[in-house]
């Protein structure tokens, strides 16, 4: 992803709040450049470490706090971020979403499936967004 506006509008989409908590049950956390990426049982460190890598450079990690979750369910990859009610229907984030998910399959995860889950404040999907 080059286009630092495209990132710029994903991150102003999003609400991507700190939701650190040693009992979360999000996963593994691990820092990158100020955001944390949680993962799943479902998802290698390397898979984690390799999307982690790619935030930063994208800009997308870029110091602030946000937090994010990677999980997989078969051979996709779900991406999880937090949105604010008000995005979670609207249909330019949705377009914004489908090419971040497209993006992140072919750029991190060699074109695998990867699905963009946008969620309410608890990391719990609302719905559900497949490139």
């Amino acid at each position: 992803m080059k286009n630092k506006n495209f990132i710029g509008g994903i991150v102003s989409l999003a609400l991507l709040l700190v939701i650190g908590l040693a009992c979360s049950g999000y996963g593994t956390k691990m820092m990158f450049n100020g955001g944390e990426l949680y993962h799943t049982k479902n998802v290698t460190e390397a898979d984690a470490k390799k999307l982690g890598d790619y935030l930063v450079k994208e800009q997308f990690f870029d110091g602030k706090e946000k937090t994010v979750q990677l999980d997989k369910e078969g051979s996709a990859y779900q991406f999880r971020m937090v949105v604010l009610p008000e995005k979670q229907n609207d249909p330019e984030t949705m377009e914004i979403m489908k090419t971040f998910a497209a993006q992140i399959s072919k750029d991190v995860f060699n074109n695998a499936p990867t699905e963009m889950h946008i969620c309410d404040n608890q990391l719990k999907t609302v719905r559900v967004i497949k490139p």
